[in-house]
């Protein structure tokens, strides 16, 4: 036994460290997580960027409810429940593409420069919407989705999966400038009491949905949703996000926000508390 344990013992601290961004508030920080915890290495605040007007500073990113690493790690995709959406590019903080968007909750970087976005509920929400990342403000696309939470892109499929209250639905993107379109191709009804939360996409090609009463792994290849057991039954989760073997989420602890989140093996062992101060924290994701 004692053998065993000292194998599992190293086989912890063996685990690379791994970087993932946490968000909430007007906040994106950049944390280095290792058996031992978690070190923030880069912060990055709506309010202290200059480069944006006034109200993304003061009110449209207020509530970040995303944010996602893309162009390989170089940029940092943000949404914001208040209002915005912004491309940060993370070697200097300069936010390039930014939008106006009603209860934003997630986007999507797609080929060609395009930009989706998921909008919640909200007098002019409800929908997604497609821009270009050259030309800020301007929607090219506009399709209905109740309650759209999630938005990513599957680079193998070449497809954009959607997330919204009832259905995941997949979409291909044709044409090109500003002539470029989303055309759904296929849609699938969520299980349980449904009400989607969270989505992405796992590195075995299934993806990892949220709902208002469980966490499922989805399978595109033929339309199934497996309750995943170690989040089972587990309410409120606001996002999952993985990485090799390491699984990192945020279960909601203070009505919508938590005070940190959970990483742990994919079967639901080994598990690391990491606790932030000074963010109501939404979501965690993982640089892949």
């Amino acid at each position: 036994m004692l053998i065993l344990m000292t194998f599992l013992a190293m086989a912890v601290a063996d685990e690379p460290a791994r970087t993932a961004y946490a968000c909430g508030d007007d906040q994106v920080r950049e944390l280095r997580i290792t058996p031992d915890g978690a070190v923030e290495t880069w912060r990055w605040s709506a309010r202290d960027a200059r480069d944006l007007p006034a109200d993304y500073r003061e009110r449209l990113l207020s509530h970040i409810d995303e944010c996602k690493p893309v162009d390989g790690g170089r940029s940092i995709l943000v949404t914001a429940s208040t209002g915005g959406a912004v491309l940060i590019d993370r070697a200097t903080g300069r936010t390039g593409f930014r939008a106006r968007v009603p209860m934003a909750h997630s986007a999507a970087l797609l080929p060609g420069g395009r930009i989706a976005v998921a909008l919640s509920i909200a007098p002019d929400g409800d929908r997604l919407q497609l821009y270009d990342r050259r030309r800020s403000e301007q929607v090219l696309q506009t399709e209905p989705l109740p309650s759209g939470h999630g938005a990513v892109w599957d680079a193998r499929r070449r497809r954009l999966f959607v997330l919204s209250h009832d259905l995941v639905q997949a979409f291909r993107l044709t044409g090109s400038g500003r002539f470029a379109r989303l055309r759904e191709t296929a849609r699938w009804t969520l299980p349980g009491r449904r009400d989607g939360h969270d989505l992405s996409l796992g590195d075995d090609g299934r993806y990892w949905v949220t709902t208002d009463d469980g966490t499922w792994r989805f399978d595109p290849a033929n339309g199934s949703f497996a309750l995943y057991a170690p989040l089972n039954p587990a309410l409120r989760i606001k996002s999952v996000s993985a990485a090799g073997d390491r699984i990192a989420w945020v279960q909601a602890e203070q009505s919508w926000w938590a005070n940190g989140f959970t990483v742990m093996a994919a079967d639901g062992s080994d598990r690391q508390r990491i606790a932030l101060d000074g963010i109501h924290l939404y979501k965690v994701r993982w640089v892949r």
